[in-house]
């Protein structure tokens, strides 16, 4: 009965070469992995014909899914070649690692300990490898790494190098008392004792290194079995996610994160290469972004990178050789050039693919059959998704999406396009692995990603307390297709809009659903639901408005005119007569409220006059009013400042309202005026060049514009007259 340990750094393509080798070698008849015992009963689906790594066991608690582990696999793994290895042969294959049912119940529990050198021997027992490759005179750990190991042609004798390495480390600098990593190599050797007691002759064991020694020399088991007695335990369970190449590079589960994953897949699959495969390809990176690379530039790259491995006495040219070579030879030089290189090939965009029949949470597979229906394929890289909604397709494309917003897995981000949104969308799609967690931590509400959506919008409307999140969540839902989500919001919204008397959160709750009222018909949204609310929200809006614009300080009197604006323009979209008689009846009231704030009244008279509802006279006499001498100046010019901003035409264009501000100009004291400029100025300052210009010219004149009657000009009609169907032919306006 033997017991053949063989220590691996988790993803390198040298220690799963070695395993491969030793296991062919060894023959076992059964294999020892360390990983999580909860993950075992899914490692049959690794040969599965739709298993593609890179790939991950994911093991969480189901009450509580943001407590997971990954355990990810690339095909160069060594676990992965294991675990292939075995089912080939038909060995049974185990998990011996500490379950984490027992982990995650003991990392509330655990205490660290620390001693006086603890970051040391934290840093050699987080990473070992480092710490030898410095030993070894490398900067670089990946470096000594790939020269001893994943270059390397030997394999059982490898192994036995790499445990005496560790063993050394341990002895010289053993680890912090760790009650984790205690148990944790407890289980490792119970696995094996287990093993040893079911008459396994052959017993192969693949372990990350530092834990070899801890398992070629054993304590005695009663010592063991009194670090694993009354354990706490919770309930976990397990599935396997598509992973990606960026995220090998995350220390996690199988840590030991990999900067590599490109590079490496390409020793796995090439392991003869010399170089020049990896060369061509490089070349080919570049020809694809438009950068002129020649045969010759593969040659002289090629060459450099020997030379350079010649030198420093290296058997074999190493990532950072052909590195160095690229950049001299290829890049002149360099290095921004060489970054595309590292995102496309050394690190690389593969992202994996699991069976659909494997086991997953009902949510999980209902969110794969929409991506697999819909033909929007997980991708690690960002790409913009242009939807059109008239197209079925698109609309689908553009639910799903907003399900999951309304869920908060941000797969795809919203972009603004150009134009009024009507059916066109786009969104940057981003798939993370890490979404997989947020899906499972939505699974308890729902089985589907619409039942889970209008479980989860109800929960939120229930605990939301003021009337903008309500209405931001309206945003989500309604694109998202959510009808019993919708009804549960709108629930809720009626309630908090009739506890509510603050005019601002009205408007800002009513700003957002003009727009879902006024688009959402490209969705054949149910819009009768939307106006019953709109209704409601302005009967309280004009009720509340006057009285709230009153006795306010400067910062809420500037927000609640910029609030009265944007509603204005709400009004006036949704093309409602009667929104419109209340909308200004409203302003009339706010603009003759006792001490209502200068600004919204100077703002309430522009709306009101541009909308015709008050004529030049009714202007020009409110305005003198507001001017009038009873008032203090600072009010005066606060006032001016609600009317003239971004209205420029009206100074031009009216010489009563001219005549008005000039008067009153002239009839201010030199000090008063010194003490209002500040604000005058602030008043001109949104006005364009050329407007600016004008209103100079026009106070250089003396303040009048030369109009030109008809009758003046002498117009000759007739003539005008043959020119219409011209300009009606321009504009492609009939005519008669």
């Amino acid at each position: 009965m033997a017991v053949h340990v063989l220590g691996i750094r988790h993803h390198g393509p040298g220690s799963a070469r070695h395993v491969r080798h030793a296991l062919e070698e060894l023959r076992p008849d059964i294999i020892l992995i360390e990983g999580p015992p909860e993950g075992e009963e899914l490692v049959r689906w690794a040969t599965h014909a739709e298993m593609s790594p890179p790939v991950a066991l994911l093991v969480y608690r189901p009450e509580a899914p943001q407590q997971a582990v990954f355990y990810p696999f690339a095909v160069f793994s060594p676990e992965w070649q294991a675990i292939q290895y075995g089912l080939e042969h038909k060995l049974p294959i185990r998990f011996i690692d500490m379950p984490l049912s027992h982990k995650f119940a003991l990392q509330e529990e655990a205490a660290k300990a620390e001693a006086e050198d603890a970051p040391l021997v934290e840093e050699i027992h987080h990473n070992p490898l480092q710490y030898l490759a410095q030993i070894a005179g490398y900067e670089d750990a990946e470096v000594w790494w790939e020269q001893q190991v994943e270059l390397s042609q030997s394999s059982v004798e490898t192994f036995q190098a790499i445990a005496e390495g560790m063993q050394a480390l341990r002895e010289n600098y053993p680890e912090p008392k760790n009650q984790v990593e205690e148990i944790r190599e407890a289980f490792l050797r119970r696995g094996i004792r287990t093993a040893q007691k079911e008459m396994f002759a052959q017993i192969a064991v693949v372990c990350g290194a530092w834990h070899a020694p801890a398992l070629q020399s054993m304590p005695t088991q009663k010592a063991d079995d009194d670090l694993l007695r009354k354990l706490p335990k919770t309930k976990v369970e397990s599935t396997w996610i598509p992973w990606t190449y960026s995220r090998l590079s995350f220390a996690s589960g199988y840590g030991a994160g990999i900067n590599s994953p490109g590079w490496y897949q390409h020793l796995w699959l090439h392991p003869e290469d010399d170089g020049t495969q990896w060369l061509v390809h490089v070349a080919r990176v570049f020809r694809q972004n438009q950068l002129d690379i020649s045969s010759a530039h593969v040659i002289e790259t090629l060459r450099l990178a020997h030379s350079l491995a010649a030198l420093r006495g290296q058997p074999k040219a190493s990532l950072v050789e052909f590195n160095e070579a690229v950049r001299t030879v290829m890049c002149i030089g360099d290095d921004i050039q060489l970054q595309l290189i590292w995102r496309e090939l050394i690190v690389g965009h593969q992202i994996g693919s699991i069976p659909a029949e494997s086991p997953q949470v009902p949510l999980q597979r209902d969110m794969e059959a929409w991506q697999k229906k819909l033909r929007l394929k997980p991708q690690e890289q960002a790409k913009i998704q242009s939807l059109d909604l008239r197209e079925e397709t698109g609309l689908q494309r553009s639910i799903l999406l907003h399900r999951l917003l309304v869920l908060e897995i941000p797969w795809g981000e919203k972009r603004q396009v150009s134009g009024k949104g009507t059916f066109k969308e786009e969104w940057e799609l981003l798939w993370k692995p890490e979404l997989h967690i947020l899906l499972l931590e939505k699974a308890a509400w729902g089985n589907t990603l619409e039942e889970a959506a209008n479980a989860y919008l109800a929960h939120l409307a229930s605990q939301a307390q003021q009337l903008p999140q309500i209405t931001q969540l309206l945003e989500d839902a309604i694109p998202a297709e959510l009808t019993a989500g919708v009804e549960a919001l709108m629930k809720r919204l009626d309630e908090l809009a009739a506890k509510t008397s603050d005019v601002q959160e009205l408007m800002q709750a009513f700003l957002p659903l003009v727009q879902v009222k006024r688009y959402g018909n490209v969705r054949n949204t149910e819009a009768d639901t939307i106006q019953l609310i709109l209704d409601s929200l302005m009967a309280r809006i004009y009720a509340g408005l006057p009285p709230a614009c009153t006795n306010l300080n400067e910062e809420t009197g500037e927000l609640l005119a910029g609030l009265i604006l944007q509603l204005d323009q709400a009004v006036q979209l949704l093309e409602e007569e009667a929104y419109h008689a209340e909308w200004y009846e409203a302003l009339e009231q706010v603009l003759h409220a006792h001490q209502a704030n200068a600004l919204i009244c100077g703002t309430c008279c522009k709306l009101l006059h541009s909308a015709g509802i008050y004529d030049a006279t009714a202007t020009a006499l409110t305005f003198s009013s507001a001017l009038s001498r009873g008032n203090d100046p600072s009010y005066a010019s606060i006032w001016i400042e609600g009317f003239l901003k971004n209205s420029a035409t009206t100074l031009l264009l009216d010489d009563r309202i001219w005549s008005i501000i000039d008067d009153w100009l002239a009839d201010l004291s030199p000090e008063t005026f010194q003490e209002l400029v500040p604000i005058l100025r602030r008043t001109f300052s949104d006005y364009t060049g050329a407007e600016k210009r004008k209103l100079a010219s026009k106070a250089k004149s003396g303040g009048s514009v030369a109009l030109v009657s008809t009758e003046e000009a002498a117009l000759d009609e007739d003539r005008a007259r043959r020119l219409l169907p011209v300009f009606y032919n321009l504009l492609g306006l009939p005519h008669a």
